[in-house]
């Protein structure tokens, strides 16, 4: 029988039994509509007010909303197409990183047919963006920057404080509220404590399942003063940017899921570095296998790395038939498959995109699970390899 080892965290992340019993009243129980004007609504509201405010100060705001959503796309979406709407008298630019997720890639594709202009950020060979190129591009007219906190795919942790510093700095100089300044932090509400009125963030989208929480529930932070023009019209509810009943149950997991995140923060840091260091170790060591990225650079449950002659999604199909769980991609576009866009922004080959294996680590992975993976795919490399040279 193998040995079943699940390192696709980055994808998603199973449900915390402390946050299923922070749910399950709001699912039996307080199971009113926040929006019923009675003691039913009532208990409702409360607790999403509740659960509201502890995110909002777990993500460094003194003040500003938390709109509720059905996840990261969604709360991508929002912020771009809600900006792009509502400011656009002022201006139809948009300065956007060439590594977002499809989410956000996909928005601006569709803004550009609307008559915007948008500019791609490049990334330099350690998948960090360009930051002399980011402030080249800023103009007038520039009325939304959006760069991702860590790449979904690398982990690569972006320059966002001093991306933060030079909107801020703009802003001042132009006597202006834009360029607001979007940052999908998906990949690292959960993983790094986050301080967007220090970081100078304006919109901030996260999504609760890859923290621990159940899939279906996200939000977006949005700095007091800033409007949005609705994706979803109905009842007006989030503040009438997101009409719809609230999923109460998820953003009480939401909320539970991150004060947990926080409390262990420095245990599981601890923990993933060590596995990370392990994994890396082993991994530069077999022929052929190339880690795309630095550890320096990248968060500590990401590992990225491509194997020559291989495709990625050949040795991911391999992992799979023997009980281990990788990925080549974004889940979201998994299923169709092609190069990595990340991989390409950051200057690798077509074919060198098409090697990339991302492993991501989660809390319950032990250094046992490790030696199995990596034993799995030492083998496999040798398996392939044997069969290049015999053919």
């Amino acid at each position: 029988m193998p040995r079943y080892v699940y390192l696709d965290h980055a994808a998603t992340t199973p449900l915390d039994p402390q946050v299923w019993q922070a749910m399950k009243p709001y699912c039996l129980d307080v199971f009113g509509n926040p929006n019923s004007l009675h003691l039913f609504g009532d208990e409702a509201d409360e607790a999403v007010q509740q659960a509201k405010g502890d995110i909002l100060h777990l993500l460094g705001a003194k003040q500003g909303k938390i709109v509720l959503t059905s996840g990261g796309t969604e709360a991508n979406n929002l912020a771009l197409m809600g900006i792009a709407q509502t400011y656009k008298h002022q201006g139809r630019h948009m300065v956007i990183s060439a590594i977002e997720h499809d989410s956000v890639l996909s928005t601006c594709a569709s803004l550009a047919k609307q008559g915007f202009t948008i500019h791609y950020v490049p990334a330099d060979r350690t998948g960090r963006v360009r930051l002399d190129e980011l402030e080249q591009a800023l103009t007038e007219e520039t009325i939304l920057v959006s760069v991702m906190h860590a790449n979904n795919e690398t982990g690569v942790i972006q320059p966002i404080e001093d991306i933060g510093r030079l909107l801020q700095a703009k802003r001042l100089k132009q006597g202006t509220k834009t360029p607001f300044f979007h940052c999908d932090a998906v990949q690292t509400v959960g993983k790094i404590p986050i301080q967007v009125d220090e970081w100078n963030i304006d919109l901030l989208s996260f999504s609760a399942h890859k923290f621990y929480s159940p899939k279906g529930v996200g939000g977006l932070y949005v700095q007091k003063g800033i409007r949005l023009s609705p994706l979803l019209h109905g009842g007006g509810q989030e503040y009438g940017w997101r009409s719809g009943t609230q999923n109460v149950p998820g953003l009480i997991g939401a909320a539970c899921a991150l004060k947990q995140c926080q409390a262990h923060h420095d245990q599981d840091w601890q923990h993933y570095t060590a596995l990370n260091h392990m994994m890396r170790e082993t991994l530069e060591s077999l022929p052929g296998i190339h880690l795309t990225v630095s550890a320096a650079y990248a968060l500590p449950t990401h590992i990225h790395f491509r194997c020559e002659r291989i495709e990625g999604q050949a040795l991911m199909q391999e992992l799979s038939k023997r009980g281990v769980a990788v990925s080549t991609s974004s889940a979201c576009h998994a299923r169709h498959w092609a190069p990595s866009h990340v991989m390409l922004a950051m200057g690798f080959s077509d074919e060198q995109a098409k090697q990339a294996v991302r492993i991501s680590l989660g809390r319950n992975i032990t250094k046992e699970d490790i030696h199995y993976v990596l034993n799995q795919i030492e083998d496999i490399v040798r398996t392939f390899r044997n069969s290049y040279v015999l053919s």
